[in-house]
């Protein structure tokens, strides 16, 4: 996780300002959230496939539906990390493609604290 520390959600997530800004009660975007880790785990999981047969353009397709996602609801830590997995894999080199397994075990580790603040109802 070079470069990246997980979110502590107990501190820098306000899942009630975030919710507000975009027009949702709380209880709603707890629901897109977890969509949003569902989706976003599935997608991780589509990399590693990816990754393994060295399709750069299926890891590339995979990190910009996380990226979308993630910024769309505010999530930019997660946002910027499917961005900098799609940039490499469109770099499309060996040595990118270990980058990007270390992208996405943060990725997934920010997914897993996002969780966790949304089931603790922030």
């Amino acid at each position: 996780m070079i470069g990246y520390e997980p979110l502590f959600p107990e501190v820098t997530m306000d899942f009630k300002a975030m919710a507000s800004k975009l027009g949702f009660d709380l209880e709603d975007f707890v629901e897109i959230v977890r969509l949003l880790i569902t989706t976003s785990q599935s997608e991780l999981l589509t990399v590693e496939k990816e990754l393994a047969a060295g399709s750069s353009a299926g890891v590339s397709r995979a990190a910009h539906s996380i990226k979308g996602a993630a910024g769309n609801l505010g999530f930019m830590h997660v946002a910027d990390l499917a961005r900098e997995m799609e940039t490499l894999a469109n770099q499309g080199n060996a040595g990118s493609m270990d980058k990007i397994k270390e992208k996405a075990a943060a990725l997934k580790a920010n997914l897993d604290l996002i969780k966790i603040a949304g089931d603790k109802g922030y």
